[in-house]
């Protein structure tokens, strides 16, 4: 592992632009260890991130369960994250994470692709873990599995850590609840796409970020919209293409399942880059 970062970002929520670009580890370093996990966000911490990106969403008994996808495969024993390769359907029973209890989704073993395995965090286990010096962004997972007592439960939590912390969703309605319990929060809008009018979007939840996949963004159109106050990073697999280029957008930040990209581009050739 090359050597850790040392000159850091300091926010990425400054009108100035961050020098060097702020640099989220997405779902922690999830390239070099099991995707939203303490072990991960330990690691994003030690090779250099300013920030972690991670996924929350509730359990049927309302925990606020860290991790991505909404959908896990059982085979009786073991809860997987992803179907193993080579395996039917039929092998498994797929589980909602919010259709178990926190016991239920904890009592088997999660395994991860790659076949790795580690334990599910909680929310709040993150909050007090996790280096007060690391910013964080909490992605608040709804949409089609939406629950209404989501942001309640998450703005419960942030009462154990209200500095350095941010929530992002693609669901804007989600976004919209939790201003209206926290309006002094930090709030980034996640978009897989090119706003026609991004002001306007924005100004309903409301927020001054915006996170776009790299796919749906131009130089140009960072630079129109930070003149409208309005801050912008990029995530996706499509970072790593232009990465070099992209360090010199006037972007707030980036998210990488590697951090260590942002700071040491000769490792770039070797990963496959965010998802």
């Amino acid at each position: 592992m090359s050597a850790a970062r040392r000159v850091h970002a300091v926010s990425p929520l400054d009108s100035e632009l961050p020098e060097p670009r702020f640099v989220w580890a997405h779902r922690g370093a999830s390239a070099l260890a099991p995707e939203n996990t303490m072990e991960a966000f330990l690691l994003a911490a030690e090779i250099g991130a300013d920030g972690i990106e991670f996924d929350v969403q509730l359990s049927s008994d309302g925990v606020p369960v860290v991790i991505h996808d909404p959908v896990l495969y059982s085979d009786g024993t073991t809860y997987y994250l992803r179907r193993p390769s080579g395996t039917r359907a039929t092998d498994f029973e797929r589980v909602f994470v919010g259709s178990r209890t926190w016991a239920e989704l904890t009592a088997s073993e999660i395994s991860f692709p790659n076949d790795r395995t580690a334990p599910l965090a909680r929310l709040e286990e993150v909050l007090e873990g996790v280096p007060e010096s690391l910013w964080l962004d909490i992605e608040l997972k709804a949409g089609w599995t939406y629950d209404p007592r989501l942001s309640s439960v998450v703005a419960a939590c942030l009462a154990r850590r209200g500095e350095a912390t941010l929530v992002s969703s693609f669901d804007h309605v989600v976004l919209a609840e939790m201003h209206a319990r926290l309006p002094e929060l930090p709030i980034a809008a996640l978009t897989d796409a090119r706003l026609v009018n991004t002001e306007a979007v924005l100004a309903k939840i409301p927020c001054t970020m915006l996170n776009v996949r790299r796919a749906f963004v131009t130089r140009s159109d960072v630079e129109t919209l930070r003149d409208q106050g309005i801050a912008v990073s990029v995530y996706g697999g499509e970072i790593l293409f232009d990465l070099p280029d992209l360090l010199t957008w006037p972007i707030a930040g980036l998210f990488l399942d590697d951090p260590r990209m942002a700071f040491d581009t000769t490792l770039v050739g070797n990963s496959s880059g965010t998802s």
